[in-house]
């Protein structure tokens, strides 16, 4: 099974290579971007953060995986590998990504829409004095939230690979998702694994950046801090974590990936 040995590949690979720790950490200040509109309070730097945000995050995420690949590939990593890589799929994995976006958000809000109405209704059956019915109806309704959920972490299951199809194997954007769909319906119960455990990590590191927001930023809790205060240090809490996790994940991407495609000498 191609799981562990690609988690161990990802450490083993960031350990003798920590170049790729820069490009995880540029990943994370553009990821921060939007964010640090809000330490000046203004909507307008939010907004240009965030579009500066979507326009150098494709060309960082090509750039951490040109690096893993050439680190799992036994080369040295280089930050010239970081700019070629994001240089020479920028195109592509800037039309794939807000692909990948608008599925998973378009998957998200029908799914929240749906599960609000559903549980609204049992909710007023349960509560209009239905007895038995209502709550029966109010149980199907949080099974269909469940169920809508599913179906999220589904489409996200298929095209996950999207940006390692573009690097690794050339693929254009229309063309990576339906190769990351191939190669999970053949390599499915190893990638639902590794993508319970892929996710899973990413939400763990996230805990301890909500607990620290939360105890800096919420009025009250932390004396003598001062709102603003509170959220830089947060915010830069944010981009050296999800710089850390952002290096390590996207190589374990990359080595899954690798683990999963066929080698020249099996064709």
């Amino acid at each position: 099974m191609a799981v562990i040995p690609a988690f161990r590949d990802g450490w083993t690979a960031l350990r003798e290579n920590p170049v790729i720790l820069l490009g995880g950490l540029f990943l994370a200040v553009a990821g921060q971007l939007a964010s640090a509109g809000g330490l000046v309070d203004s909507w307008i730097l939010m907004a240009v953060g965030f579009v500066i945000a979507l326009l150098l995050s494709p060309f960082l995420l090509g750039g951490i995986i040109g690096m893993a690949l050439e680190a799992l590939e036994g080369s040295t990593a280089t930050l010239t590998q970081l700019t070629e890589s994001g240089k020479a799929y920028y195109l592509s994995l800037l039309g794939a990504s807000l692909l990948f976006g608008t599925i998973l958000f378009a998957a998200m809000f029908a799914s929240m829409i749906v599960a609000v109405f559903g549980v609204a209704l049992g909710i007023g059956f349960a509560g209009a004095d239905a007895g038995a019915a209502g709550l029966v109806v109010a149980g199907l309704a949080v099974l269909l939230m469940l169920a809508l959920f599913l179906l999220v972490f589904v489409v996200f299951l298929f095209v996950q690979f999207y940006n390692t199809a573009i690097v690794v194997e050339g693929e254009r954007a229309l063309s990576s998702f339906s190769r990351s769909a191939s190669l999970v319906r053949s390599n499915l119960l190893s990638v639902v694994g590794y993508s319970i455990l892929w996710v899973g990590i990413g939400m763990a590191a996230f805990v301890p950046i909500v607990g620290l927001e939360f105890a800096l930023v919420e009025p009250g809790l932390v004396g003598g801090i001062g709102e603003s205060v509170g959220y830089a240090v947060t915010l830069l809490a944010g981009v050296l974590i999800t710089g850390l996790l952002y290096s390590y994940l996207y190589t374990v991407h990359t080595a899954y990936y690798t683990r999963l495609i066929p080698t020249p000498a099996s064709n």
